[in-house]
């Protein structure tokens, strides 16, 4: 849920911008966690980090056809319990339509939800999804990574189109209800587990042996924590967590590959999903639930990693989503959150802004942990940051304002202008 963005956002999990790899219960070769282009048949291996999210989003059965790939195809995720395939694609269709809700009280003539859309959350999948496949996996069971590229299907799902610091201000019922903490992250939990609930999976029942229901105990805490994680405003103490966890992971590698630890590649790689002696298996059920989060984290707000096309575009769409919630705030005679005043943000300044405070270190970190996959984001955005730099340089030079791109997702994609 994430009110994610650029600059530093107007503060919910609307930030910002912008990514990940995974493993099954068997064994594949190392995967190359930037495939699958545009209009390419879909399998669980092709999907990456440059699969094309608003292509695949597009139309319902698109959609529906890369959640099968991620979740009842040959090779895909398994969710603890094993729930019937009808099953997940009835839940997969109630959890999609909780992205084209309209909440009372909001604007929606002015309030588009250009960015908070269901192509965000299918892009979020897949970014959470090439973590895990570029290395990330080997720090999860097998069950906890499918039910981290599930969370990533829902962590935005009742998402109003405006952020957290609106409701708290204008007192809507949300608030009222919720209280002012992880506002919408909240929401968004409790329909996904409502869903859960409803069509039967990830739910403890009478005869079910012990191991199975405490995987599915857990596998309902990581839901819910990697969802709450992606408040923006809890950024700087989840990376001082995952900070202090990088070297107890760094050792565990070191020892599942059979070395010292001395000249080798730090942060995991594909390479790694592969090792005989699972990471997960040393690693506390608390930093196993932390790492899942983070990289819920990274993939919520992944796009300043990602290539320049696809950089612009989300940046385009979340700073007109912002722009319409400071039209609505100046409408209803509020104070404009931050980076949501049209009249007086710069686009680039607000991205480069939000890069150096936010995604530079957050990339960082990630690097630490995922070697291939951290490395390949903070590439893309150091570049990225350039081109932001220029246009920056370009319109105090001419005197012209940047031009915002906007292209926004299919209406079965989840926008709501047309």
């Amino acid at each position: 849920m994430r009110t994610r963005a650029t600059g530093m956002h107007c503060l919910s999990k609307g930030v910002l911008v912008l990514l990940l790899s995974c493993l099954v219960c068997c064994q594949h070769p190392a995967p190359d966690p930037t495939s699958s282009k545009s209009g390419d048949a879909v399998t669980f291996e092709s999907l990456g980090f440059e699969s094309d999210s608003f292509e695949l989003s597009s139309t319902k059965d698109r959609q529906m056809e890369v959640f099968e790939a991620l979740f009842i195809g040959k090779d895909a995720y398994r969710i603890p319990g094993d729930p019937d395939p009808d099953r997940l694609r009835a839940f997969f269709s109630d959890l999609r339509d909780s992205y084209f809700l309209k909440a009372e009280g909001i604007d929606y003539a002015l309030i588009k939800r250009q960015y908070h859309t269901f192509t965000h959350a299918m892009d979020v999948m897949l970014a959470a999804h090439a973590l895990l496949r570029s290395g990330g996996g080997v720090y999860l069971s097998p069950g906890e990574q499918a039910v981290l590229v599930l969370a990533a299907l829902g962590h935005d799902s009742m998402h109003t189109g405006v952020n957290n610091t609106f409701l708290i201000n204008s007192k809507h019922p949300y608030f009222i209800d919720t209280g002012a903490e992880s506002l919408q992250e909240k929401r968004s939990v409790r329909r996904v587990m409502a869903l859960l609930e409803k069509h039967e999976i990830l739910v403890v029942s009478e005869g079910m042996e012990k191991a199975l229901q405490d995987e599915i105990i857990g596998a309902r805490n990581l839901i819910e924590q990697s969802i709450l994680w992606t408040d923006i405003s809890r950024h700087r103490e989840q990376m001082n967590l995952v900070t202090a966890l990088v070297p107890q992971l760094n050792d565990s590698l070191a020892k599942a590959r059979g070395s010292d630890g001395e000249g080798a590649t730090k942060g995991a790689t594909a390479a790694d999903l592969d090792l005989a002696m699972p990471i997960h298996s040393s690693l506390p059920e608390e930093a196993r639930v932390l790492l899942a989060s983070f990289f819920l984290h990274v993939a919520d707000i992944s796009n300043p990693g990602r290539d320049w096309d696809t950089c612009e575009r989300w940046a385009g769409l979340v700073m007109n989503e912002f722009f319409s919630q400071g039209d609505l705030e100046k409408k209803m005679g509020l104070s404009v959150s931050m980076n949501c005043d049209r009249e007086k943000v710069l686009v680039p300044f607000a991205q480069i802004g939000f890069g150096k405070f936010v995604i530079r270190d957050l990339y960082g970190l990630l690097s630490q942990t995922l070697h291939s996959g951290g490395n390949y984001l903070l590439n893309n955005f150091e570049i990225n940051q350039r081109k932001w730099q220029k246009i920056e340089e370009e319109v105090k030079a001419s005197g012209k304002p940047y031009s915002i791109r906007f292209e926004p997702p299919s209406t079965d994609g989840g926008w709501l202008g047309r």
